[in-house]
């Protein structure tokens, strides 16, 4: 039957940045994981310290080791994920990888008001950005300015 030989990472996790596109249906993150021993490891899951219930039609699923994430939901499956290889001889935890979902909504289609302002008079414009992450905001000048001149009689 051999020796027993405690569990040893041969593949670890690693953090992710998953962008969503909008409209797009294929969103899909796979974890890797894999560990040698004997008798051969089983595997389990972390997501933020609870356990993922691979249950059959879940959104989870485990490729050997792996972790397939399908439909990914910004809300639901960003955070710590951890990988634990166990057998008879022990149990051993990968380190912490992120997934981190990287995601720009649309911005509102009314128009804004214009704004007045007197010359030489500071002025605030307030961006509004649409929902989302990892995504910076910067701003693109288009001024469109209207000169009203008193009428001289």
């Amino acid at each position: 039957s051999g020796a027993l030989l405690r569990p040893v990472f041969t593949k670890q996790p690693g953090s992710v940045v998953f962008p969503i596109q909008p409209g797009e249906n294929r969103r899909e993150v796979v974890f890797s994981c894999e560990a040698q021993g004997h008798p051969p490891p089983f595997y389990r899951w972390k997501l933020n310290d609870s356990f993922i219930q691979l249950i059959p039609g879940s959104r989870y699923s485990l490729m050997g080791g792996n972790l397939q994430i399908s439909n990914i939901n910004k809300v639901e499956d960003v955070g710590i994920y951890q990988c634990l290889a166990s057998n008879s001889f022990g149990t051993i935890i990968s380190r912490e990888a992120s997934l981190h979902v990287a995601y720009l909504e649309n911005f509102k289609t009314q128009r804004r008001s214009p704004v007045r302002v007197r010359e030489g008079q500071g002025v605030v414009l307030l961006c509004g950005p649409p929902p989302h992450s990892g995504v910076s905001i910067t701003w693109l000048q288009h001024l469109h300015i209207v000169l009203k001149m008193d009428q001289q009689s």
